[in-house]
């Protein structure tokens, strides 16, 4: 225990005299947002800032040209413990996601170990992963072994609350396309085949559906074509839909019906419907509760305090799918208002507001702090596969 207690000293004092260069690398993503795939700067400032601190850093990975893995090594062989970087940004709205926050979060959680590795048998990883809000770039590296060497990962998340146990939704959007015949909507209208009106059919249909599915179902949809003309019976229509569940089944039941739906409108019209998959779906976050109970102590023993909203979902990620495979932490750290929402220009203020640097750095605290946790007594993760075992 007394090495144990001497090993947090150096850890917070190693990450307060980071202070500084925390808070910078921060303001330098939120000044520079780049959209997912595109983040060289982000990506760049991340790696160098490793490298300065004794990580060997290998780029790109995946074949994702904004992805990097960073290692630190101990004294020996031990638990594998990866933190993981987000910093990509919304387009227009720039950081509305505060993924300049998780950026600097992740990579300066790994970065506190320097002070300490040395003492540690293990290894500290930080896992660049780009695109997570267009390209669910943690899944693309799941599937090409980036995460094969890693016992569990770890990361924050800026949001309205504070909550370590978020429950996000399993997501799959879908593009549907229907095609029929062209006609002259007023001089001819029966030798056409109305595409828009096969599409109609379809959002009424999942209109209804929602009377008998579950509250946690989502299934908003918009029209992207209809037409082109009133005066001409639409040939094609296409819509998309958002598709979420609670969990990864109750998603594909949601995901079945609609194709359902989709193909008995295409019969009841004459028309016919193809579908697509409109990148990649997310899993939900499945919960390790030994991470879990690990963050809260640690988030409170730095001063952190829980402030949970009214709102459980939050939304989809793509760390969803590495949590299918391996012990996972995601908690939600409030840097905003409680009526200001992600993905808002609101909230793009906030990421880099003076409540989100105080928070930021407790972050990268309780982050470094759970790792150690795990690093120093091995049992915990066998317990914690067990739980995803299970």
């Amino acid at each position: 225990m007394a090495n144990m207690n001497s090993l947090r000293k150096k850890l917070l004092s190693h990450i307060d005299s980071l202070k500084k260069e925390i808070i910078a690398a921060s303001q330098y993503i939120h000044a520079n947002p780049e959209t997912g795939g595109e983040e060289y700067k982000s990506s760049k400032r991340l790696m160098d800032d490793l490298s300065s601190h004794g990580f060997q850093v290998t780029a790109p990975v995946g074949g994702m040209k904004t992805a990097f893995k960073a290692r630190l090594k101990g004294k020996g062989k031990g638990p594998r413990i990866a933190f993981l970087a987000e910093y990509d940004a919304l387009g227009s709205l720039g950081h509305a996601c505060g993924h300049n926050f998780i950026g600097a979060a992740s990579t300066f959680a790994g970065i506190a170990y320097e002070s300490i590795i040395r003492e540690l048998k293990g290894e500290i990883l930080v896992i660049g992963t780009p695109g997570e809000e267009n390209l669910g770039g943690k899944i693309i590296l799941l599937k090409r072994g980036v995460f094969k060497d890693v016992d569990a990962s770890l990361m924050t998340h800026p949001g309205n609350e504070t909550r370590i146990e978020p429950k996000p939704l399993a997501s799959q959007p879908l593009e549907f396309e229907f095609r029929g015949k062209p006609a002259h909507a007023a001089a001819a209208p029966w030798k056409g085949v109305n595409a828009l009106d096969a599409l109609i059919q379809l959002f009424i249909s999942v209109d209804q559906m929602r009377k008998q599915q579950h509250y946690t179902v989502r299934t908003p949809g918009i029209i992207t074509f209809g037409g082109e003309r009133p005066n001409v019976v639409p040939e094609r229509a296409v819509g998309q839909f958002s598709c979420r569940g609670a969990d990864y089944e109750e998603l594909k039941d949601v995901v079945f019906r609609i194709k359902r739906s989709a193909k008995a409108a295409a019969l009841s019209t004459g028309t016919t419907v193809t579908w697509r998959n409109l990148g990649p779906g997310y899993k939900d976050l499945k919960a390790c509760p030994v991470l879990a109970a690990l963050f809260e102590k640690n988030w409170k023993s730095v001063g952190g305090i829980l402030e949970p909203g009214m709102e459980e979902g939050k939304g989809s990620l793509d760390i969803g799918d590495i949590s299918y495979e391996m012990p996972c932490l995601h908690p939600f750290i409030a840097i905003a208002p409680q009526n200001v929402g992600n993905h808002t220009m609101q909230f793009t203020e906030c990421a880099i507001g003076k409540r989100a640097e105080k928070q930021l750095v407790l972050s990268v605290n309780a982050l470094a702090l759970t790792a150690l946790d795990v690093l120093v007594n091995p049992g915990l993760l066998k317990q914690m596969k067990k739980d995803i075992e299970q």
